[in-house]
């Protein structure tokens, strides 16, 4: 395998948001609103539904509903739609919604916060719901981190760069789960996930995606090589089997101490305080 400190990269399925199987059907319940919140593991991320229910916000929770949307009748019973129909669905659950409803939009760095497209279950299809609707949850590792309030509130009372996206190692095509940045000598940290075609779009071929993303990280090499000669980056793109599933994000990560020196060799010096000018000697009166 090639050496991330010579700039190389290596192919592998990129990880974005997985529309998976229906899990255990529910009772039918009333439609979702923007600013619900629910308790549900990171299990749910691969699924179609889920059956937590609402819960107190001010009560610990790991996901809050940041958009709500209505499904034609004509869509059928989302257990049984294909990815394409539920990608087109889930389209309004991107990114930089998310990040307008967090109150952070003019954000760049990708954070480990993931926006999460969830439908009815089949009993509540059966019923007559037919919302979709935009879950915003923060991703800690391997599961997904609780919370109290609401999240944008999270946001603003928190340093953005507790949000940043690390991987605990060298990153790989199974090592791209979203950990904090803790560690400067160990940590990856993703600089760059770009989407390469959106709902519907076909499949570029492999080596179209992987030139298009070696590129787009050599450049986030340079941005943030920390002023050292042989900067080290990492990419994963997307396979055929991702692309089908909605995985089409080109990711780029750098080796997050070489990060931290560019980005401190980027902060302005600081503008030394002026002299106090003396104060003159006070004169005897007149006499």
């Amino acid at each position: 395998m090639p050496s991330l400190r010579t700039g190389l990269s290596v192919a592998a399925a990129a990880t974005a948001l997985s529309l998976g199987s229906l899990v255990g059907a529910t009772p039918a319940s009333a439609a979702p609103l923007v600013g619900d919140c629910y308790a549900y593991k990171a299990a749910v991320l691969k699924e179609v539904s889920s059956t937590a229910p609402a819960v107190d916000c001010n009560a610990e929770h790991t996901a809050e509903t940041f958009y709500v949307g209505t499904l034609p009748g004509t869509f059928g019973s989302p257990s049984e739609a294909s990815q394409a129909k539920l990608l087109s669905a889930g389209r309004p659950c991107t990114v930089a919604a998310m990040n307008s409803y967090l109150g952070v939009p003019d954000r760049q760095l990708p954070s480990r916060f993931q926006p999460v497209v969830l439908f009815p279950t089949d009993e509540q299809w059966a019923a007559g719901e037919r919302w979709v609707r935009c879950d915003v949850v923060l991703q800690g590792g391997l599961k997904l981190k609780s919370f109290t309030g609401t999240a944008a509130a999270l946001v603003a009372a928190t340093p953005a760069a507790q949000f940043n996206f690390c991987t605990p190692k060298e990153p790989n095509a199974r090592a791209t789960a979203a950990y904090p940045c803790l560690s400067p000598k160990k940590n990856w940290i993703k600089v760059l996930d770009k989407e390469l075609g959106g709902p519907g779009s076909t499949f570029p071929g492999t080596s179209t995606v992987e030139r298009k993303t070696r590129k787009l990280c050599e450049r986030q090499g340079k941005k943030w090589n920390g002023k050292e000669k042989y900067p080290g980056w990492w990419a994963i793109w997307p396979t055929a089997v991702g692309w089908k599933q909605g995985k089409r994000s080109a990711q780029c990560f750098v080796p997050y101490q070489q990060y931290l020196k560019e980005v401190a060799s980027q902060r302005p010096a600081p503008v030394p305080a002026p002299e106090p000018t003396p104060a003159p000697e006070p004169s005897a009166p007149a006499a």
